[in-house]
């Protein structure tokens, strides 16, 4: 995972400030810059992507399409998105007047990614865009173990599903990495990535089977 970051860095990098990439024309070319917190130090990026639902099968994105890669400009989305249903493009009416997601969330100086989670999870958009958004605990189950699972990052607020459940990403003893909802870690009902309960469910079929045998043996 943090070696695709890294890659992903290094690509948003030459696109910006590398006359020689093949998409320079589209990005430095016309004066798209990387902010100083990340140009200055990768940790940087790093930790905003782990803390901001980066995932290995997603694309960094720029929300409003002249501006600059900065943590309140950048998500990250699928390619399918990327390429093809940018929110940013689509037009919203309310009360007679049309912008899109970016004009209406810099108008009502609401988060972008609030109102685009509203959206996907159902949302109407006047709803959607006038609600007062939750103030949202984005640390404190950092580095707490719940079974096998240690918190590692928040996922970021695209990953908010309709139940408005906060989800963190997090390291199984095993290795793997997943993403779970706070209720699930708090309430006990999701302690590992998944290899718990097939550990158990082997067990339960090795006791079975011995069980077995042993009656065999017996009669």
């Amino acid at each position: 995972m943090v070696k695709r970051i890294r890659k992903c860095y290094g690509h948003m990098k030459d696109r910006c400030y590398n006359p020689k990439d093949k998409n320079y024309k589209r990005y430095g070319g016309r004066g798209i810059t990387i902010c100083d917190e990340w140009l200055n130090d990768y940790y940087a990026f790093e930790n905003w992507a782990l803390s901001n639902g980066y995932s290995d099968d997603l694309t960094i994105d720029r929300i409003d399409n002249d501006g600059n890669y900065e943590p309140n400009n950048c998500r990250f989305v699928t390619v399918k998105e990327n390429n093809n249903n940018r929110s940013s493009n689509k037009r919203f009416t309310y009360n007679g007047k049309s912008q899109n997601l970016v004009q209406w969330c810099k108008e009502y100086n609401i988060n972008y990614g609030t109102v685009l989670c509203r959206l996907r999870a159902g949302w109407n958009f006047p709803k959607a865009l006038l609600t007062p958004p939750i103030k949202r605990d984005r640390t404190s189950l950092i580095g707490k173990r719940f079974g096998r699972l240690v918190v590692q990052a928040y996922a970021g607020d695209e990953y908010i599903g309709s139940d408005n459940n906060s989800r963190w990403i997090c390291k199984c003893d095993c290795g793997n990495t997943a993403i779970v909802g706070q209720n699930k870690l708090k309430s006990g009902h999701t302690q590992s990535c998944g290899c718990l309960q097939k550990q158990r469910a082997a067990e339960y079929q090795h006791n079975k089977a011995s069980q077995r045998h042993f009656l065999s043996n017996d009669s």
